[in-house]
Parts: C-alpha cells; sequence; structure tokens
C-alpha cells in the first residue's frame, strides 16, 4: 500500500515570491511580496507578534463584607483553551513552514533555534534591512560606473543600462 502525501495550498508560497538572495540584493522585493502572500493565507499575526498563544488567565475575586463579588472573569473551560492552543500552535508551525521556504539556507541554520516565527521574522528583518542597504549601495555604484564600450553596440548598452536601472528601482523601492 502506497501512503499519498498531499500538499495544501496554505502550505506552499506562490512562485511569484523570489527566493531570498543570501546577499540581501533582493530583500526589498521579496520582504513586500512575501508579507502579501503570508497575509492572504492569514498567518501574518504570527510574523508580526500580535497573535500569541492562548493562556488561561485567572483573577482574583473579592468578596465585600456585604457578601456582593467585585473584580473576577470568565474562565476559559479547559478544553476550549486546549483546542484554541492546539490550533494556535498548528498556525505557528504553518508559518514557519512558509517562511523557510523562501529563505537561504544559511540564514535559516542562524534562526533555527528561535522559537517563535516572530523572533525569526526579526531576526531576518534586522540582518536583511542591512545588508539590503549595502547591496543597493554596491548596485547604485556599479550602474554609476557603467559605460559604453568603445566600438560597442549602444543599442545593446542602453538595453542592458535599462535592465540595471530596473534591477536599481527595484532594490530601492
Amino acid at each position: 500500500m502506497t501512503t499519498v502525501t498531499t500538499t495544501s495550498l496554505s502550505d506552499t508560497l506562490p512562485s511569484s515570491i523570489p527566493k531570498l538572495d543570501a546577499s540581501g540584493i533582493n530583500w526589498a522585493i521579496f520582504s513586500v511580496r512575501l508579507q502579501d502572500a503570508i497575509e492572504a493565507k492569514g498567518f501574518w499575526n504570527h510574523f508580526d507578534g500580535s497573535s500569541i498563544r492562548p493562556e488561561q488567565t485567572y483573577t482574583a475575586i473579592v468578596i465585600a463584607a456585604d457578601g456582593t463579588r467585585s473584580g473576577g472573569t470568565e474562565v476559559t473551560p479547559a478544553d476550549e483553551l486546549l483546542k484554541t492552543q492546539l490550533q494556535w500552535d498548528k498556525d505557528e508551525r504553518s508559518a514557519k513552514s512558509l517562511l523557510t521556504q523562501k529563505i537561504p539556507d544559511s540564514t535559516l541554520m542562524r534562526i533555527h533555534t528561535k522559537k517563535t516565527v516572530v523572533e525569526r521574522w526579526t531576526s531576518i528583518v534586522a540582518e536583511y534591512t542591512e545588508k539590503g542597504a549595502y547591496a543597493q549601495t554596491d548596485l547604485r555604484q556599479k550602474f554609476l560606473e557603467l559605460r559604453c564600450p568603445s566600438q560597442g553596440n549602444v543599442r545593446e548598452f542602453l538595453d542592458n543600462l535599462r535592465v540595471k536601472k530596473e534591477e536599481l528601482a527595484t532594490v530601492a523601492s
């Protein structure tokens, strides 16, 4: 008997999201496209930290001398709490899986010890924002140094220049 494994659409990212280059050259476009895709799948709240694992909370109930009660909170039944925690854990695993699909192996090895998606994402943002700035500066410098070679094809040079301009515009955005 063979087992067939299927992948849910919520478990994969679209091919329109480029793999993050280890140099950070495509950080700007990568981060925008990744966020759009993750938001569409409903997991961005795990990346930005607005979703936290549900925990039971207790509040003291004060009983006054006349017997009236004040304070307190409605306590979530244990089975309902467990159900919401299991769903949050499943969503967190899905978000981790989505994040690791398009990052370089070297980055994955640096962040894999971080427990939550928000910790991993924060680390990636810090690293690649800095790398992206260096890559942008390097690309801009190379662009400014471009010259049409003597006896070169001007049309070919201008076409290449247009492509480089688009690359620079993508990184600068």
